[in-house]
């Protein structure tokens, strides 16, 4: 990080797996793509579809003047959402052929009515946050999709970490020179505890944080993830940006940048991180078993893993 811009969604692979880290963030391999027909959303892809969704709900309610989402500006982003879904999600279609189209229809729904309720609990919160930018990148190329406040070059925050990304949405408080940064999950909500980096496994709140403050030049005072379908519960997690949490954010990359100047990346995964990595291919099914006979990885991974 010291020497290369990196994603949030990168650096947290080194706590999930170093070996991991270092095949995919570093070695930047990729699973071998075969074309198959398409027989239902896999999360990837359902998370891809719900976000532009978002993105261009929130572009269109701007262009009307409807934002926030209020009580009194509900039902106009609710005919909003069908419209927008409708349009993002046949583009999708066309994309992706979907084999079996009664399959697609019935994703494609869950997905419009999970937003719909999505929408109503962001008329309840009152309006005191207003979404101000969607789809905020910085260190990316330039897409017409991408807020007009990105910036090409990547951020370098605390003077030595150049950092990449693109943050789903900011959020400007009513009255107040204030920013929140929200990151949608469309998953489950796995967060157990108070949160500030989920033993470097959760870097979006507090690392998106202090890359927005670089770019906009304001206070952020709060990182959220917020589950933003049935299967995550519509649950938020928020992180505070106290200066403990930004000391815990800027540790994490310390770690990370300490690892890569070592190469100092073992095959140690997590508890079950294996049943979903993409390189079981190249470590073979039994990395776990050879993880065991072998000494502890690093006390930096250990102390990463430990912290909330």
């Amino acid at each position: 990080p010291g020497a290369r811009p990196f994603s949030p969604s990168a650096l947290q692979r080194y706590a999930a797996c170093p070996y991991q880290f270092f095949l995919g963030a570093l070695l930047r391999l990729q699973p071998a793509e075969h074309p198959e027909p398409l027989q239902q959303l896999d999360p990837l892809t359902r998370g891809s579809l719900t976000h532009a969704v978002q993105a261009t709900l929130f572009r269109g309610l701007r262009a009307r003047h409807a934002l926030p989402v209020v009580d009194d500006t509900l039902e106009t982003a609710l005919a909003e959402l069908d419209r927008v879904g409708q349009d993002v999600t046949e583009e999708y279609r066309d994309r992706l052929a979907p084999a079996i189209p009664r399959v697609w229809d019935d994703e494609v729904a869950a997905i419009l009515r999970d937003l719909r309720t999505w929408l109503h609990r962001l008329a309840a919160e009152g309006g005191e946050w207003v979404p101000a930018h969607f789809e905020l990148s910085f260190g990316l190329r330039p897409d017409p999709e991408h807020d007009a406040a990105s910036v090409k070059d990547p951020v370098l925050v605390d003077g030595r970490f150049a950092l990449r990304g693109s943050v789903d949405l900011v959020e400007a408080h009513a009255s107040r020179p204030e920013l929140r940064v929200v990151d949608h999950k469309t998953g489950k909500n796995r967060v157990s505890g108070p949160l500030l980096v989920g033993g470097g496994a959760v870097l979006q709140p507090v690392i998106y944080a202090l890359a927005v403050e670089q770019v906009l030049g304001k206070p952020v005072v709060e990182g959220r993830l917020s589950f933003c379908t049935s299967a995550g519960g519509f649950s938020v997690e928020a992180v505070p940006m106290t200066d403990t949490a930004r000391r815990a954010g800027l540790e994490v990359l310390d770690i990370i940048d300490r690892a890569i100047a070592e190469g100092a990346f073992p095959a140690a995964p997590r508890e079950r991180e294996c049943d979903w990595c993409d390189f079981r291919p190249v470590c073979g099914p039994h990395a776990v078993l050879r993880a065991a006979r072998k000494p502890s990885p690093s006390p930096d991974l250990v102390e990463l893993r430990s912290r909330p």
